[in-house]
């Protein structure tokens, strides 16, 4: 069987610029001292027009032991720490929503979300304290120009 090299190539061009920044975060965090594992994972769950639509192919996904998993989507960078629900509480979400565009969700029920765009700030804290999960995640979208020294920035801001 032939392969389409036109879809060869227009594969490439998709992903080796997302390979390349997983390639820079991932060099730059191990430089810092953390430990990381990379891969490509699929299915992730993003929004498009407000509605959930499903990630069939996989994208570079870097775990940074003991902080977070970082995501080289297409278009953007995401950071998601998951915290104990006292914790979450406990987060000054004014502060972080001045720099950063975030969501907040329960790691059980990832589909339902706390905070996003269409959630008023001040529905966090009570909707977090209403839920029955134990553990929130907090998304972090960001440019795909982003830095490890940027997200210890973020991982900063969240240490109480």
């Amino acid at each position: 069987m032939q392969m389409d090299l036109n879809l060869f190539n227009k594969l490439n061009e998709i992903y080796k610029p997302l390979c390349e920044r997983a390639d820079i975060i991932s060099k730059d965090f191990l430089e810092l001292g953390y430990t990381i594992q990379k891969g490509f994972f699929n299915n992730h769950s993003i929004k498009s027009d407000g509605s959930f639509v499903t990630e069939y192919f996989p994208i570079p996904v870097i775990t940074v032991n003991g902080v977070g998993d970082i995501g080289i989507d297409l278009e953007s960078v995401w950071f998601e720490v998951v915290l104990p629900k006292e914790k979450a509480i406990a987060l000054d979400y004014d502060s972080i929503i001045k720099s950063y565009k975030i969501e907040v969700y329960g790691c059980q029920n990832y589909l339902k979300d706390v905070f996003n765009e269409q959630i008023t700030i001040s529905d966090i804290i009570p909707g977090i304290i209403d839920s029955s999960e134990v553990e929130f995640c907090i998304l972090f979208y960001l440019k795909q120009c982003i830095t490890a020294g940027d997200i210890i920035e973020i991982i900063r801001m969240l240490t109480l």
